[in-house]
């Protein structure tokens, strides 16, 4: 699997999948349901809630799952010893104060902007609580042995893959439309319920540090940028009965399986 982290710019957006097993074969074994769906989102955002990482889309499907992570080189500048101290208290879930100036709090701190790190965490205590589900207690890793990392190095690439991470579920033909669908984030955003608010916060955020020519455009202006065309999709789909009406390269770009958006280093569409 192919793993690219930029370690150079001051912002950098990335493309993450995680899966478990191949089931090329039809190996179903492993295959999420419901629970373990919601139980990897809970456990993906409570994380995101605690590193210094901001996650801008994701989709998570049955043995698979799609994240846009944003990682910016200085976030740590903005994480006192004191808040981390806090936050290592959470994480722990410790009821007592944790000493700001002690060495475990700075090396815990050190680690709240690491990707890999996030990830790693995130695959292990997923993989903890899923093997104790069902009447047989399983042991070992779940997921493959390494995550994939699509470095997305400009603005138009981030967008267009974002995209095409929320058309996950419409393209395995689970749903009609990106929104019906329960673990993704345009159903999040649309529903205005907390992940939404805070995707959508993340969104226009990382945008505006991103793409420097928006200083004159609000925040809806920003936001539509992403989600305008994903809402035309979902209304060619109900209204029309399908996607005919549309233009070919946005069909083509959404709907077919594009090798690049996961097995490149780096997409770049300048």
């Amino acid at each position: 699997m192919k793993r690219y982290l930029d370690r150079e710019s001051e912002i950098s957006f990335y493309h993450v999948i995680i899966k478990v097993p191949d089931n090329t074969h039809g190996n179903r074994e492993y295959a999420f349901n419901r629970l373990h769906k919601q139980r990897l989102k809970e456990m993906f955002f409570w994380l995101e809630g605690i590193y210094e990482l901001k996650c801008l889309c994701y989709t998570i499907m049955s043995t698979h799952a799609h994240f846009i992570i944003c990682h910016e080189k200085d976030a740590l500048d903005k994480v006192s010893l004191k808040d981390a101290a806090k936050r290592e208290q959470q994480y722990r879930g410790w009821k007592f104060a944790l000493d700001a100036r002690t060495c475990e709090v700075r090396e815990f701190r050190s680690r709240l902007n690491d990707l890999s790190d996030f990830v790693s965490n995130l695959q292990k205590r997923f993989t903890r609580w899923y093997n104790r589900q069902g009447q047989k207690s399983r042991r070992g890793q779940l997921f493959n042995h390494n995550f994939k990392s699509v470095l997305l190095k400009d603005s138009k690439a981030l967008i267009q893959c974002m995209q095409y991470v929320e058309m996950n579920a419409v393209r395995a033909q689970m749903v009609k439309t990106p929104d019906q669908y329960e673990f993704t984030s345009l159903a999040d955003i649309l529903r205005y319920n907390a992940v939404g608010n805070r995707l959508k916060r993340n969104i226009i955020y990382c945008f505006r540090k991103f793409n420097c020519g928006l200083e004159k455009l609000s925040n809806k202006q920003v936001f539509a940028m992403y989600a305008e065309r994903l809402k035309l999709v979902c209304r060619a789909l109900l209204e029309l009965g399908g996607l005919a009406k549309l233009d070919r390269g946005v069909v083509d770009e959404l709907l077919q399986r594009q090798k690049h958006w996961t097995s490149a280093q780096f997409v770049e569409t300048g």
